[in-house]
Formats: structure tokens, C-alpha cells, sequence
């Protein structure tokens, strides 16, 4: 049998472990998210337009129609009147969105990178939550195809988890904002605010009551 000194030497030795288990869960937390990509070096002979870099585009009212921005219904190609939950992300200084780059910034994220050129992010069931695509004509990423605009476009009529799904929505713009320190959009492109956030998770909620209400 254990004397009253081994007892409490085990249960100091026990103590200590979880400490040390529950230290390093939360290294892990916040070093997802702080996570941090090689971001596109403007000065570099690489950094050109990335239209020309796409097909060798010289004519510039060409280029000019390439790189306006693109609508999510024509991306999509869906109807206008879709209810859509949409954030954008644009960056000033350069096109710094890309397959690579944004592969890198959703590595601790579940998603498939589609034959159309689009990010679709999976909830935990793998079904689709939502999508990112080129927030710039063609709408579309490649090898090749970069931008400083993206959108997240999330539908809520077709969710498997509509709530996990709109928190995940909400955490990944988070994270894309930190990684590249570019602005957060609305779907009208006007600067974002908690306040404007918090509105749009007001709306979805009541989206969903009336939805599951119907439903029932």
C-alpha cells in the first residue's frame, strides 16, 4: 500500500502532466492562428501583372476588362436573387491572393480545391460550408492566375451544418486577414466592422429559425 507521501507525490506528478498537456494544446491554438505565409515579393521580377503572367496579354483594353472585378453570381453562375452571405478581402499593394498562397493560409482547414478553379471549404461532415473564389475577372484561380481581391461566399439554404458553417465562414476571413494584413470587405466592398459582423450573424440565425420553422 501507498503511504500518504506517495499518494500526494502522485497526484503533484498527475497535476504537473495535465499542465503540461493543457500548455501545449494552447501552443498549438495560437499558432494556427497567427499562422503566417511567404507572402509575393512585389520587388521581384516575378511580380508582374497577373493577367500577363496567365496568357501574355499586351493589349491593354484587354487587360484592363481581365482584371475588373467580377460579380459572385457571374463566378458562380447563379441566380441575382440567391441570398447569399458574402465577405470579401482585398489587398492595395499587390496581388497577393493565389492557389499557392491561399493553400498555405488553409493548411489547418478541411478543403478541396475544384476542377473549376475555386476553394470549397468542408465543415466537420466534409460537406461543403462555403466557397472562396477571385474576387477579379476570370473569377478563377490556376497555377498561374493571382489577385488581391477574394470572396467568400456563403450559401445558407444548401448547409449540412448551417451554424458551424457561418462560425467557420466568420474564422477563416479572420485568419485570412491576419495572414496576408489586408482589409475585410462587405459583399459592396465598404470596410467591415464587428459591428456589421455581428448584424450578419443576427441575420443568418434568424434566416435559419424561419427556415427550420417552414420546414416543421
Amino acid at each position: 500500500m501507498f503511504n500518504l507521501a506517495e499518494i500526494l507525490t502522485l497526484l503533484i506528478g498527475c497535476l504537473l502532466a495535465l499542465v503540461f498537456i493543457d500548455g501545449i494544446r494552447r501552443a498549438l491554438r495560437i499558432k494556427r492562428s497567427k499562422l503566417k505565409v511567404d507572402l509575393i515579393n512585389p520587388s521581384s521580377e516575378e511580380s508582374l501583372d497577373f493577367v500577363e503572367e496567365w496568357q501574355g496579354y499586351e493589349d491593354m483594353e484587354e487587360n484592363e476588362i481581365l482584371s475588373s472585378e467580377v460579380t459572385v453570381e457571374e463566378a458562380l453562375d447563379i441566380s441575382p436573387a440567391v441570398n447569399l452571405n458574402i465577405i470579401h478581402l482585398h489587398d492595395e499593394r499587390d496581388y497577393v491572393f493565389s492557389k499557392s498562397s491561399l493553400s498555405q493560409a488553409l493548411v489547418f482547414y478541411n478543403y478541396r480545391f475544384e476542377d473549376k478553379g475555386i476553394f470549397t471549404i468542408l465543415d466537420s461532415d466534409d460537406a461543403p460550408a462555403f466557397t472562396i473564389l477571385n474576387g477579379k475577372n476570370p473569377g478563377i484561380f490556376s497555377e498561374s492566375i493571382k489577385s488581391n481581391d477574394i470572396a467568400l461566399v456563403l450559401d445558407p439554404q444548401n448547409l449540412t451544418n448551417p451554424i458551424e458553417s457561418f462560425e467557420l465562414f466568420i474564422e477563416v476571413s479572420q485568419i485570412i486577414k491576419e495572414t496576408f494584413q489586408c482589409q475585410i470587405l462587405d459583399e459592396d466592398r465598404n470596410f467591415m466592422t464587428k459591428q456589421m459582423i455581428e448584424h450578419m450573424k443576427n441575420q443568418f440565425h434568424e434566416y435559419q429559425r424561419q427556415f427550420l420553422a417552414s420546414a416543421s
